[in-house]
């Protein structure tokens, strides 16, 4: 498709219409929870309402926008304060300035954040439109923590801290996140900051200590959902393994020498001797014992010319002939959260280690809008066929929605809601 065509097909192209009509078919609730967030400001210096604050803050990461001040200086248009305008459904005069956004995000309550992370996860999933991306009725679930922002003082007093040699201490923002992978998108269910609640702790909080808070929410979100949580091998260990047995959880973990080295070694030696699959390249040992749990350990080597790459893996998945590269392709899905999770959201779209605010409450505000816009923009950019077919690339998506919103009078009054999202599968 050269540049000429792809012009010419985009021309008519709504993406902001079509962003809407995402929301307004599969996710009909979202902007009455924003419009329902507790409002502390006293009813005299109410301006906009919490909708409008937080339609103008979502569209601007769904455009692409992360720096609070570049939304103000983006939306300065009479185009863009009308489509903002019939998206919050309140009649402007301008866009609420970054300030006023900033001041609104400090007050936000957490909790209620969360909430809307679980009312769009459980809203998805109950469309039944990722039904087929199960394996046998569990849904996959990766986990992993990545740093926010580090800092040469101790931010908001609860930041995790390393000293280095000669005494020079760094300081560092963390946060933990659980992310369904469905198909080719990954979508964050929940998300853990891991911080120190004494600045002057010598045991500081970690991954797995997020996790085991982390874990308690989940299964109370999601009582009945069958999970496959996928981790590196920091979450192969006896407490972790509990968690999930007692959860009902399947569990796909890495496995290192330095972590198991017992189970490693006694692996190495078991399928050197009698290796339970007869798949080339595969190798598996069936019904380990550790620490009274029982499970399978696994590995590949994949060949590609001189490199050859191994992955080992703990499941308590049944592994057999027959489903045994299946399990390694699951095993090998933790990839998504860093590559299409993570690494998206830090050198992507949406710059995540971007310090939009310095108050510790805005900060975490800014980070769920993000993962709330990051999970809308994959339902446009992988779900949408018109979308697809035009084979944009993701700043080219941005640059078209900044367009669209500020200088195109979107229809939002008559929306087309006879479609379906369809994803592809995902490889490796």
């Amino acid at each position: 498709m050269n540049r000429k065509f792809k012009r010419e097909i985009r021309k008519d192209k709504d993406l902001v219409k079509e962003l809407y009509s995402i929301i307004v078919k599969y996710l009909p609730n979202l902007l009455n929870m924003f419009n329902n967030l507790t409002d502390i400001r006293h009813d005299s210096y109410v301006t906009y309402e919490m909708k409008t604050i937080c339609v103008t803050r979502l569209f601007g990461l769904l455009c692409g926008i992360t720096s609070m001040t570049n939304i103000t200086d983006e939306f300065n248009s009479e185009v863009a304060i009308k489509n903002i305008s019939e998206i919050a459904k309140q009649e402007l005069i301008e866009l609420p300035h970054h300030d006023t956004i900033s001041d609104v995000f400090e007050n936000l309550s957490l909790d209620e954040l969360r909430n809307i992370q679980k009312y769009i996860v459980k809203t998805l999933i109950r469309s039944k439109m990722f039904d087929k991306f199960k394996y046998k009725s569990y849904f996959q679930l990766v986990v992993d923590g990545t740093g926010l922002s580090n800092h040469d003082y101790n931010l908001n007093g609860n930041c995790l801290f390393r000293e280095h040699s000669g005494g020079v201490i760094s300081y560092y923002k963390f946060v933990l996140d659980a992310k369904l992978v469905i198909g080719s998108i990954v979508i964050s269910l929940d998300s853990e900051f891991i911080e120190n609640n004494d600045r002057f702790t010598d045991i500081q909080d970690c991954e797995t200590k997020a996790f085991k808070r982390m874990a308690k929410r989940i299964k109370q979100n999601y009582p009945k959902q069958k999970f496959i949580i996928t981790g590196d091998a920091l979450y192969a260990t006896t407490p972790i393994i509990n968690i999930c047995e007692k959860n009902k959880w399947k569990y796909i973990f890495n496995l290192k020498q330095d972590r198991l080295k017992t189970v490693y070694e006694e692996f190495m030696d078991n399928v050197n001797n009698h290796n339970e699959t007869v798949h080339t390249d595969y190798f598996l040992s069936t019904n380990y014992t550790w620490n009274n749990n029982t499970f399978n350990v696994l590995m590949y080597k994949e060949k590609k010319g001189s490199k050859t790459t191994i992955f080992k893996y703990i499941t308590n998945l049944k592994v057999t002939n027959d489903n045994i590269k299946s399990i390694i392709f699951l095993g090998r899905q933790r990839w998504r959260i860093e590559n299409e999770g993570f690494n998206e959201q830090k050198n992507g779209t949406y710059n995540i280690t971007h310090l939009s605010s310095r108050n510790d409450t805005a900060m975490k505000a800014h980070y769920f809008f993000i993962q709330f816009a990051h999970t809308i923009r994959q339902l446009l950019e992988k779900g949408r066929k018109l979308i697809k077919d035009l084979r944009l690339k993701i700043k080219e998506v941005s640059a078209l929605l900044i367009k669209t919103l500020t200088s195109t009078t979107s229809n939002l009054s008559k929306l087309e809601t006879n479609f379906q999202l369809r994803f592809d599968d995902s490889s490796i």
